[in-house]
């Protein structure tokens, strides 16, 4: 049986106020059923007996957050067992060209925001996965670093000569830090992102990337709710953000918005930009952050 931990407090802004929106054991068919499909099985509900999936939500800041996450070895099981690893990888190695159509567009973007060549700055990708945006940044010349706690994808990765580290205290200084889907997933993303401010060298750039969380709390008040891949997405997602709540976030861990970068010369390349930017909505938030005051 997996051991849980309760975060009492705001993730966000430490507020202990709050309101419960749902509380239910994970085995409860509202949760269960999502969680044996998606985890095909590799799941059994001895392993969340009496675990509650509980949400609750900030009464400072609307904040929406689950109450009660794996502990560490929890969390080793999830991410090593639970999650097949196969299928993770699949996701990278057969996906569409517009994968990799932005992280080309990202790693162009890093020197064009610092205006500086890519074989003088550092980068780091936070929660790196399997290791595909180190690799096209590293295609672009950049000096790359990639942080991952999972060893197989730490292994997956070091095979494409990847430098990898997996001990927050093991951070270096970085010219600009990737942290794409990675919040959403840890206990604490204030001291984890302040702790990423630290290794952000001066005039450095730390972009955020986030599952949109815009009208969950909508979707957890009606009655025939049921959980699935999403904001709140059981045991993965612990942290529900919005555009507001991120930026809220980023602000206490002394962040603030970075300007937009050059704009890539010539009408052709201008157009081609705006047709493939990026989209708002509830596939993701992303921004780009500055040292607040730099």
């Amino acid at each position: 049986m997996a051991a849980f931990v309760l975060r009492d407090a705001c993730p966000v802004c430490g507020e202990q106020e709050h309101r419960v929106l749902r509380s239910l054991p994970f085995t409860a068919p509202e949760v269960w059923n999502f969680l044996e499909g998606y985890y095909a099985g590799r799941i059994v509900p001895a392993d969340l007996a009496d675990a509650l999936y509980e949400i609750r939500r900030c009464a400072a800041c609307c904040f929406l957050w689950q109450a009660y996450h794996l502990d560490a070895a929890g969390m080793q099981r999830l991410y090593e067992e639970w999650i097949s690893a196969e299928e993770s990888l699949a996701k990278k190695t057969r996906a569409d060209a517009s994968l990799f159509d932005g992280y080309a567009r990202e790693a162009s973007s890093i020197a064009r925001r610092l205006g500086r060549k890519p074989c003088e700055l550092r980068v780091l990708d936070f929660g790196m996965g399997w290791g595909a945006w180190c690799r096209m940044a590293q295609a672009y010349g950049y000096q790359v670093v990639g942080f991952e706690l999972s060893q197989r994808r730490q292994q997956h990765a070091r095979a494409w000569g990847i430098h990898v580290i997996d001990s927050i205290e093991a951070l270096g200084h970085y010219d600009y830090i990737n942290c794409h889907h990675a919040l959403e997933h840890v206990p604490d993303p204030h001291s984890t992102l302040a702790r990423l401010v630290e290794a952000l060298a001066p005039g450095g750039f730390l972009r955020l990337s986030v599952p949109d969380g815009f009208g969950m709390e909508q979707r957890l008040r009606e009655p025939d709710w049921r959980a699935s891949k999403d904001s709140l997405h059981p045991l993965e997602h612990l942290n529900c953000f919005t555009g507001p709540t991120l930026a809220r976030l980023a602000a206490r861990a002394g962040l603030a918005a970075a300007p937009e970068p050059p704009r890539p010369r010539g009408l052709r390349a201008r157009v081609l930009g705006a047709l493939r930017a990026p989209r708002g909505g509830l596939q993701g938030t992303t921004h780009c952050f500055a040292r607040a005051g730099s």
